[in-house]
């Protein structure tokens, strides 16, 4: 038996891995990617470069796993939020949101992308990568417009012209939030819903609707 309060083996790893994944996204996504070495990120980390060997098989490899680390941490809080919420509406604003609350890891991630691309070198394990964000990210995005058009509740658009849209101005603000330090994301975002419920000829109502249901039942 462990004793308590001291981490297992197996917790330990997942401890270290995630720490050089973070530290991986903090140092891309600072420095240019052709610039970064296996050596730089274990001095960053405070490792030897034979531990990031132990847990990954090369640069690519790290790259791959810092983007998905930066993934996998938007999808969990946003399902984390989005869990009790049914309202397309609703979770489209909880998408933007997510990009307004995380925009520091949505940002760095935006870097090490154009970064990556610029160097001119591919990496199917890091292509792959990049690719499930935008599929995840369409997935949620053209069912939600999908469902509101077949409930009525927005005009019946195109839900791959709505997702593009969409999905297009937030790259474009987190690329801004990186290019200038006192761009109002927030106010941004406010202003690009605002116009997409007006594209959708959505104004609440429904939503509102809904709550009033919800509160008056419990």
């Amino acid at each position: 038996m462990r004793k308590a309060g001291r981490p297992s083996a197996e917790e330990a790893t997942v401890d270290r891995s995630e720490m050089l994944k973070k530290s991986a996204l903090d140092l891309l996504s600072s420095r240019s990617f052709g610039a970064v070495t296996i050596k730089d990120i274990g001095r960053e980390a405070g490792v030897t470069t034979a531990m990031i060997y132990y847990y990954f098989e090369d640069k690519d490899d790290l790259l791959r796993a810092a983007i998905e680390y930066a993934i996998d941490t938007a999808f969990e809080r946003f399902a984390s939020l989005s869990e009790n919420i049914e309202h397309p509406a609703a979770l489209i604003r909880e998408w933007l949101r997510t990009h307004v609350d995380m925009v520091d890891s949505f940002s760095k991630m935006m870097k090490i992308n154009l970064d990556y691309n610029a160097e001119g070198k591919r990496s199917q394990r890091v292509d792959d990568a990049i690719r499930r964000f935008y599929d995840t990210e369409a997935k949620v995005l053209t069912n939600c417009v999908k469902r509101g058009v077949d409930l009525g509740i927005f005009n019946p658009v195109d839900p791959e012209q709505i997702r593009v849209v969409v999905s297009t101005f937030l790259d474009g603000a987190m690329v801004r939030s990186r290019i200038l330090s006192d761009y109002d994301l927030e106010g941004s975002v406010r202003i690009f819903e605002t116009l997409l419920w007006e594209k959708l000829g959505y104004d609440g109502s429904a939503e509102r609707r809904a709550d009033t249901e919800k509160s008056s039942q419990r």
